[in-house]
């Protein structure tokens, strides 16, 4: 599984991240308690969320720049 960590943030017991996991990025939410742990993730599919992501920016050079990065992402 090729796995890279964008974002990590952590509140007490809760722990927040985005990764980027086999071509989707990741939102993971976690609770590691006193005899309570607890966690969900959600999938992306990147190119979507990208596409999706550029639809809601007007202009066109967002559009190129989101592009380029949903290239890099393959």
């Amino acid at each position: 599984m090729s796995e890279k960590s964008l974002v990590e943030f952590k509140k007490g017991e809760a722990d927040l991240s985005l990764d980027f996991v086999n071509g989707k990025l990741r939102l993971s939410v976690s609770y590691d308690g006193k005899g309570t742990d607890a966690g969900i993730y959600v999938d992306l599919e990147a190119e979507y969320f990208i596409d999706k992501l550029a639809a809601a920016i007007p202009g066109t050079v967002d559009d190129m720049i989101l592009s380029a990065l949903k290239g890099a992402l393959k």
